[in-house]
This record gives structure tokens, C-alpha cells and sequence, in this order.
């Protein structure tokens, strides 16, 4: 089945993250510290952080997915929260529960660290998660693309592409056509050509290393 693409611009994040916190100023809850789910909850948390005038913030990073076609297999927490602190009300923040499995390991993070009673909140969620947000704004099927991932977007259309031999013009077609502004797409691609063409000449000159080094 072919994967459906939906592109948050940055008038869109905004006005979503503000819907968030109309969602969670209503249910009564207020965040003492609002933890970030690197990379993808930095910026929503930032946002959040600012519309609740908190001024702590904390970042946990979980280390899951590698792109759109793989995922790592052994997802970990690879940066913690400091143990000192005192937080009382922590609100997790993460762009999306897809699987669920990020929030799920930063949930257990949180918890490990003597947090028992953090909320959780993304901006979308996926129909078949396995952990529902306390606070969740849209519901979607679509693979969600974010302004700040727009590069990694592409470079990995790109490899996914060049694997079923298309030509570059066809993968800048393909991306334009999806929703990636042209400019970007060109740019982008480009870029992506350069850092094929520079890994092929490292592969080649530690073969030929190597191959001198057995003679």
C-alpha cells in the first residue's frame, strides 16, 4: 500500500501547539518542567515551555527510528534527566505516538527517575499506537512530516528511490509531487548525490587500502 505523506508547515505547528495547550490548560493540569522527547518533541516542548511560561525544561532522547522504511532494534534511552531536580508535574512532550514505543521508554525513564505521576502529549497520533497521549490534538494515518526534518525526509526518499533505480529527475518529481516544495527538492537532492558520490570514493579508496595491504 502505497505510504501518504502530511506536511505540518510552521503556521500549522504553531497553531497546533497551541490547540495542545488549550487541551491541557483545560483539563487543569500545569507542568512544573516540560520534558522533550529528542529530537522530535524539542521544538513542540520549546513552543509549549513558552505558552505555559515555564521556564524548566529537560530533554530525553530515545534513540528508535532511522527512518521511513527502517527502525532500530534495540531502541534506548541514549541522553537521561539529571537525578537531582524536584519536579513535581512533568509534561512530556513528543511530535507524535506512532508505535508508541518512544513515549512508552521515556515514560519508564521518567518513572525510574522517581516521576510517578508525568502527562504525556504529542501533537498527532497514530490509530494503532500502543500508548495513547494524555493530551493528543490530531489522529492520522498519514506518515507526518515536520519543517524540521525536511531534509532527512528527502535524503531518505532518495536512497528508497535510487534502490528501485529511478533517475534523479523522477525523484525530484516523486518529492515535488508528494509535497516538498521544488527549491527544497532540488536543493536537497543535490546534496544527497554529493554525499553518495563522497561515501562511494571513501568505500573505494579503503578497498584499494586494504587490497595493498594483503599484497
Amino acid at each position: 500500500m502505497a505510504i501518504s505523506y502530511e506536511f505540518v508547515w510552521w503556521e500549522r505547528l504553531y497553531e497546533l501547539c497551541f490547540r495542545l495547550y488549550e487541551k491541557i490548560l483545560s483539563s487543569g493540569f500545569r507542568p512544573d518542567v516540560i520534558v522533550g522527547v529528542a529530537r522530535g518533541g524539542w521544538i513542540p516542548a520549546r513552543i509549549l515551555s513558552d505558552l505555559f511560561f515555564t521556564r524548566e525544561t529537560a530533554n530525553v532522547k530515545v534513540d528508535l527510528y532511522r527512518g521511513i522504511y527502517a527502525r532500530d532494534t534495540d531502541p534506548r534511552v541514549s541522553q537521561k534527566l539529571p537525578r537531582d531536580m524536584q519536579w513535581k508535574s512533568p509534561l512530556l512532550v513528543d511530535d507524535i505516538s506512532d508505535t508508541g514505543d518512544s513515549l512508552t521508554i521515556a515514560l519508564d525513564h521518567l518513572n525510574k527517575r522517581g516521576y510517578t505521576n508525568p502527562r504525556t502529549a504529542t501533537l498527532h497520533l497514530k490509530p494503532w499506537t500502543k500508548l495513547v497521549p494524555d493530551y493528543w490534538i490530531v489522529k492520522t494515518e498519514a506518515w507526518v512530516v515536520y519543517p524540521w526534518e525536511l531534509k532527512e525526509f528527502t535524503f531518505n526518499i532518495a536512497s528508497k528511490l535510487s534502490e528501485e533505480k529511478k533517475s534523479s529527475e523522477d525523484i525530484i518529481t516523486h518529492l515535488f509531487d508528494v509535497g516538498v516544495p521544488l527549491h527544497y527538492a532540488q536543493l536537497f537532492m543535490k546534496q544527497w548525490q554529493d554525499q553518495q558520490s563522497s561515501s562511494k570514493a571513501i568505500s573505494r579508496m579503503s578497498h584499494s587500502s586494504k587490497t595493498k595491504k594483503t599484497k
